[in-house]
């Protein structure tokens, strides 16, 4: 940008004395600051007492009084005819101050002391559990507060989006939307059509009716250390204005433990093209159908927050101010959905591995349906024909590995699997023992994909019989899970008896996201090669 976008046109008129003079003012603005300076060169030479211009004032005026009281001091600088080329110029300045705050009361001394307080609404147009449903917030902050430079909102669990089927919009695009004009990118967006999740609404300027401008939302990939972002793409424009295109990254962090999105937008620009961009509201819409998804949980939640202001200083977000806000949000119809999950379970290996003493594979399938509510909690009792064999207890992933993500790979005791109909691709990785709080190692599931997630099931002994509890599973739909254990050597389980000689069955409870529970008292813990070998006898 040259800075040079605006000019003005000066015409003193006399029809006593018969003048009529038109000058033209080049403006500039400071890219980095927004400040304006106007050059009026050629002006006639002819003798003038005194010069003076008004700008008018209202909802059309053209500027806006400084943020705070001053003294705020404007300078020019006079090159006379005499001697164009020389040094001999002139430097007249004067300065004013300011009594009032545009929104009432004393005007600030500093721009740290301006008020900070926007409003913020956010939630989904209907709250029906586990239902799609649009999503929009909305944030705004009267004239004469500190400009509104960025936000982090926590959705409540539960609450994220079905990224199946929505393509990124790729880096480049991104990149090379921020290179084109304004009226370029309404005219053909750079990010494909597909990748758009919703709309964005956005107020800018001081007085009572600052100017709204429209831009897109998309779905982009890793950004800033989140596995997902948006990207807010804003053509600024006003009338015969274009300033170019603004993009604004917001990075999704998902909680890998309980896949709570954390959203975290970047600084919005403060000066943009050599305008101050005074944002006075953003409204998002989620409106892509099927994408924004209510938890299946109707526990009392909130969508909350930090927002930032301008602060001390707007250009440097060291100096951003921080306010807190929350909403709070609540699904309803819980009692509605179905609950009816399925397991299956089995013993894999040979018929050596079946004999007591035998160290098995286990394997574990959850099957869940679509349109139930989601599973909160799972816990697994084995039959007293399985034992856990502290011997095959070996490396441990400390807490300090799996927060690096270096756990060591001694401490691999099987692997999952899960599917959910919000994922293109599963998402899959390693089984640890994990250090914990309890008397055993903790069993953890860290799969990785689109999203991570982390399942941690926590290893007991009661009544003789082993006992393995996931608590706190994401509220997220999974249509299929795999656990695989290993056997032999790293088997954690030892038969206490000889596994084909009767059924072994096993006690399962299910926790459902609304509060129902299902429970199995005698699943089955099949054993295929057991079915095998009396078939071979056959």
């Amino acid at each position: 940008m040259s800075g040079n976008e605006y000019r003005i046109f000066v015409n003193p008129v006399s029809s006593r004395y018969g003048v009529d003079v038109r000058l033209v003012g080049n403006v500039k603005a400071d890219p980095q600051t927004g400040q304006l300076s106007t050059t009026i060169a050629g002006t006639p030479q002819v003798p003038v007492t005194s010069f003076e211009v008004r700008f008018d004032g209202g909802a059309r005026a053209v500027l806006s009084s400084p943020p705070v009281c001053g003294p705020n001091k404007g300078s020019a600088v006079m090159v006379p005819w005499s001697e164009p080329w020389a040094h001999n110029t002139a430097a007249p300045s004067s300065s004013f101050t300011l009594s009032d705050n545009p929104a009432g009361g004393k005007c600030p001394k500093t721009l740290a002391e301006r008020p900070f307080g926007p409003s913020f609404a956010a939630g989904p147009a209907s709250s029906k559990a586990g239902a799609f449903s649009p999503i929009s917030i909305q944030i705004a902050r009267p004239d004469g507060q500190q400009e509104l430079k960025g936000t982090e909102v926590l959705l409540p669990p539960g609450m994220t989006g079905k990224l199946r089927g929505i393509p990124y919009c790729p880096e480049d695009a991104l990149a090379a939307a921020t290179t084109r004009s304004g009226t370029e990118e309404k005219a053909a967006s750079s990010c494909p059509a597909a990748s758009q999740v919703g709309t964005a609404a956005v107020g800018a300027g001081t007085g009572p009716s600052p100017l709204k401008i429209d831009g897109k939302v998309f779905l982009s990939g890793p950004y800033h250390g989140a596995p997902l972002s948006l990207a807010v793409v804003t053509p600024a424009t006003a009338g015969p204005y274009d300033l170019g295109t603004v993009v604004v990254r917001v990075a999704l962090f998902v909680d890998p433990e309980s896949a709570q999105i954390h959203a975290v937008a970047d600084p919005i620009p403060h000066v943009f093209g050599g305008t101050l961009l005074s944002i006075r509201s953003v409204d998002l819409k989620m409106d892509r159908p099927d994408f924004t998804l209510n938890p299946t949980s109707c526990e009392p939640f909130a969508i909350s927050g930090a927002l930032n202001g301008g602060g001390g200083d707007p250009s440097n977000p060291a100096a951003f101010s921080a306010f807190a806000v929350s909403v709070p949000f609540q699904a309803g119809g819980c009692d509605k959905l179905d609950f009816k999950p399925k397991l299956f379970t089995k013993l894999i290996g040979g018929r050596k591995k079946m004999r007591r003493n035998g160290h098995p594979a286990f394997q574990a399938t959850l099957i869940a349906r679509a349109g139930d509510a989601n599973i909160r909690r799972s816990a697994l009792k084995l039959p007293r024909s399985q034992f856990l064999d502290q011997s095959h207890i070996g490396t441990v992933c400390t807490r300090v590995q799996l927060a690096a993500a270096a756990c060591p790979a001694r401490s691999v005791y099987g692997s999952a699997w899960a599917e959910s109909p919000l994922l293109d691709e599963k998402v899959e990785g390693p089984v640890y023992l994990v250090s914990s709080d309890h008397e055993l190692p903790d069993l953890l599931a860290d799969l990785h994909g689109q999203v991570n997630v982390r399942l941690r099931g926590v290893i007991s002994s009661t009544k003789q019989r082993m006992k393995t509890v996931f608590s706190g599973v994401p509220d997220v739909p999974v249509s299929k899970f795999v656990l695989k254990m290993k056997g032999g050597r790293k088997s954690l389980l030892v038969n206490s008896r000889n596994l084909c000689g009767r059924r072994n069955r096993s006690f399962l409870s299910f926790e459902g996201q609304n509060g129902k529970v299902l429970k199995v008292k005698k699943l089955p813990l099949q054993t295929p090669s057991c079915r095998k070998a009396h078939k071979h006898k056959r």
